[in-house]
């Protein structure tokens, strides 16, 4: 285990949980270990505990990083790992997120979007997903990331460009685009609908700073950027934030909803004249 995670945790959730949260990662980097052996090259958090802007309702985001793609055999124990991982008396064990990702393929750029090997928050199967295969997530590894284990990313892939994140950001706003006008109904839960002003404002950072921040960092810099109607929409989410699983099967403010559905085509709009 790397030293400084610790210390790089407890700023975030505090030292008990931050203390909480290492035996966690501790148990996820040795049972790795033991089902893919030598195979394993790093464990790293990406996401919000990387940034170091995470707290309590975080999802515990991480890659591990692998010299291949695991045997059959190797994939069989990985999968009895993670069926097994959110016993551990924790709730951090709940909300492990992430993927397992061939060093080989971070170091070609034309892999990005290939299928890992993907555990979704809070599930106990492994999935086939380009979840993590992004040039966002490519880009927190090597610049951002917080090592569990192993050596630092950052000669492990190649930079990540600009250009490649201006590109997946304007195809991320206009998918979320569209997933809106399908399903305008999705907009009446009370975790949708802040959930998305966020995660717009994060697009918006990235195709306009050409880098990756987390959400309510990105919230409270796109104030600056946005036209003044939407900034109690912005904040109203922000304010949200605590609790975002209480909030599931609750409805939104309707008022919200129906703003929302507009605010997310009028950052498409930003998103896309960034550069």
């Amino acid at each position: 285990m790397d030293p400084g995670l610790l210390a790089h945790l407890e700023p975030q959730v505090g030292p008990d949980s931050a203390a909480d949260l290492v035996d966690v990662l501790r148990a996820l980097d040795e049972r790795a270990r033991e089902a893919l052996g030598d195979e394993v090259v790093g464990v790293h958090l990406v996401g919000s505990f990387a940034a170091g802007d995470a707290d309590e309702h975080s999802d515990v985001d991480f890659l591990v990083v692998t010299r291949t793609g695991p045997t059959p055999a190797a994939e069989a124990a990985l999968r009895t790992v993670h069926a097994h991982l959110p016993d551990l008396d924790s709730p951090w064990a709940g909300h492990l997120e992430g993927s397992y990702a061939p060093v080989t393929d971070l170091a070609n750029p034309t892999t990005v979007g290939r299928r890992w090997l993907y555990v979704d928050n809070g599930s106990r199967v492994l999935e086939r997903s380009g979840h993590d295969n992004s040039a966002h997530t490519r880009w927190v590894l090597r610049e951002q990331s917080c090592i569990v284990s192993g050596p630092p990313a950052h000669d492990l892939l190649p930079r990540v460009s600009r250009g490649a994140l201006f590109a997946e950001a304007v195809g991320e706003a206009r998918q979320r685009a569209a997933a809106v006008e399908d399903d305008p109904a999705a907009l009446r839960n009370a975790w949708m609908q802040p959930y998305l002003v966020l995660t717009m404002c994060r697009i918006l950072y990235t195709a306009r700073e050409g880098a990756v921040v987390g959400k309510e960092p990105a919230a409270r810099w796109a104030l600056g950027i946005l036209p003044d109607e939407w900034h109690d929409l912005v904040l109203a989410a922000v304010a949200d934030r605590p609790d975002p699983w209480g909030r599931v099967h609750r409805e939104a403010d309707p008022e919200r909803a129906l703003r929302t559905r507009a605010f997310v085509w009028d950052v498409l709009a930003l998103v896309s004249a960034s550069r």
